[in-house]
């Protein structure tokens, strides 16, 4: 294989399971291997990530990857979100990351104030979205991951990775979107490209039919002068095809980003470890 085109392992961590593709090729990416290994959830008084990375470090190792480089993406249940409000003011990089910080701390109490924050966009005038991971866990991956070297490429969370792939289907007008993982949703609000809200909800098996009901209390709590009915659904793990309540909201469900050769209705879930 050519040292141009190293395989690419994505990975993505959840609470009850890891999801891993690799892939080789080049442009012309080709599956070489797919695998679901799912585990029991961390017991009562342990991190809801430590189960994740416990099972992490005994899949990845520089031996057993060689030349491969590794993306990883982190569960919507291991990210904390807040769209933070352009504030005139703030002279530079600094007073940004302060006002962001205490934003997170304001709603979350004083142990928002170690948390890992990443802000996203810098246009002056806009809403800027910021994700939070506990440092313990940024730590847990740096001691599984930190042995692969430049070789470990990336970490991207579960809401970015699904917001990059559908970005085409965002348009400039209010729009919803939606991201559903087993028993969380993210709801964010956008409009012309921008942040205006978002939420994660704790959610049931039955979730798809309690989606109407969530999108009302959002839009009534956010008080939306705009109403806004088009709903962008990203659900790698829903039963396919998606049956989706009728009603009033137009939901477009972009296909998932498969390898040639996967197949939808089976390897829809796969698509999350792709995205990285």
């Amino acid at each position: 294989m050519s040292l141009l085109s190293p395989d690419q392992l994505g990975i993505a961590l959840f609470p009850q399971r890891l999801v891993l593709v690799r892939s080789s090729g080049g442009l012309r990416r080709r599956l070489v291997h797919k695998e679901s290994l799912a585990f029991a959830p961390a017991e009562t008084g342990i991190p809801a990530w430590q189960a994740a990375t416990d099972a992490l470090a005994e899949k990845v190792s520089p031996a057993a990857l060689p030349r491969a480089h590794v993306k990883l993406i982190l569960s919507n249940h291991f990210v904390h979100y807040l769209v933070i409000p352009w504030r005139d003011g703030l002279s530079n990089q600094e007073e940004h990351w302060a006002y962001a910080r205490h934003c997170f701390e304001r709603v979350h109490g004083g142990g928002a104030a170690q948390w890992k924050l990443r802000l996203c966009s810098d246009t002056p005038g806009e809403p800027r979205l910021a994700c939070a991971v506990e440092p313990a866990l940024i730590e847990a991956l740096r001691t599984h991951l930190g042995p692969l070297g430049r070789r470990y490429r990336s970490l991207q969370p579960h809401l970015m990775a699904s917001f990059n792939s559908c970005r085409a289907h965002i348009g400039k007008g209010p729009t919803w979107l939606v991201v559903a993982e087993p028993g969380l949703l993210c709801l964010a609000l956008l409009q012309d490209g921008c942040w205006h809200s978002i939420n994660r909800v704790k959610v049931g098996a039955d979730w798809i039919n309690e989606l109407p009901r969530l999108l009302e209390r959002e839009a009534c709590l956010l008080d939306c002068a705009t109403p806004c009915l088009d709903v962008v659904l990203i659900a790698p793990d829903a039963t396919r095809p998606l049956v989706l309540p009728a009603g009033k909201w137009r939901f477009t469900t972009p296909s998932p980003a498969l390898l040639p050769g996967m197949n939808s209705g089976v390897d829809a879930p796969f698509s999350i470890a792709l995205a990285a």
